[in-house]
């Protein structure tokens, strides 16, 4: 039954399916390409080797592979950015210690000897970076890496490259982190969880009482919660594991 001026919601409707703000917090890492492109005005366009030239090779793992998260930090006025499909060898790509200010529980790459794992290589300018770096700098320490073995598209192996490292701890439970399910690997050796089976984790450990949109609604909107939250998955993460690296002053 409808009633002139009351809006009717099912019962059985689910938040995370219908509320913008749960949607973006439990769709990261959002629409990950199995192909490389160009990103042009917001949007996907045929891959242009020749446009990496004068550019660095930015490891993306997590939602930085994903157009619709570049088009949130970069808009559709940018100069075009290649982003190249890859595996990199030895790494898997595991949850962060922390949340994001979106309501996710984020990626981080961990050193993983054995385990191959599909990532995206955004060859970023300088200008470009300084747009990155800020939506970074919170949780993520810019590195560059090397004696890397990172398999381009193509066929091409990169020996070093950057990335951004996480220095929050790991998400995990009986000394294993937990891998992203959304990306792909081979020899995967930790077991994986979705973005949505994360957060009712984190909040079977945090506020087991809560309802889970309203635990994630909580530390989107307050950001002293979401402070407080980020400080107790720190006090049990697991240490980060890296390869080696030198940390590039943002």
């Amino acid at each position: 039954m409808h009633h002139r001026g009351v809006e009717y919601v099912p019962m059985n409707q689910d938040p995370f399916e219908t509320d913008p703000v749960l949607v973006r917090a439990a769709g990261y890492p959002y629409d990950i390409t199995a192909h490389s492109f160009t990103f042009v005005r917001g949007a996907e366009a045929p891959f242009d080797s020749a446009l990496r030239e004068g550019r660095r090779p930015v490891i993306g793992y997590g939602s930085n592979q994903s157009p619709l998260r570049l088009r949130q930090k970069y808009g559709t006025d940018h100069e075009p950015i290649p982003v190249q499909r890859a595996w990199l060898s030895d790494h898997d790509v595991v949850y962060s210690a922390h949340f994001s200010s979106y309501g996710s529980l984020p990626a981080a790459l961990r050193h993983v000897p054995g385990t191959r794992v599909a990532v995206a290589v955004n060859w970023l300018s300088d200008a470009e970076l300084e747009i990155m770096h800020p939506t970074e700098v919170d949780s993520y320490d810019f590195a560059h890496l090397n004696n890397l073995e990172l398999q381009l598209d193509g066929g091409e192996v990169l020996e070093r490259a950057y990335a951004y490292l996480s220095f929050r701890g790991h998400v995990g439970d009986a000394g294993r982190p937990f891998s992203l399910k959304e990306v792909a690997s081979e020899n995967r050796q930790f077991p994986e969880l979705g973005q949505r089976e994360a957060l009712s984790l984190m909040r079977d450990r945090i506020a087991p009482d809560d309802d889970l949109a309203r635990f994630v609604r909580a530390h989107i909107t307050d950001s002293a919660l979401r402070d407080a939250r980020v400080a107790e998955l720190e006090r049990f993460a697991l240490p980060v594991a890296h390869a080696a690296h030198e940390v590039v002053e943002m």
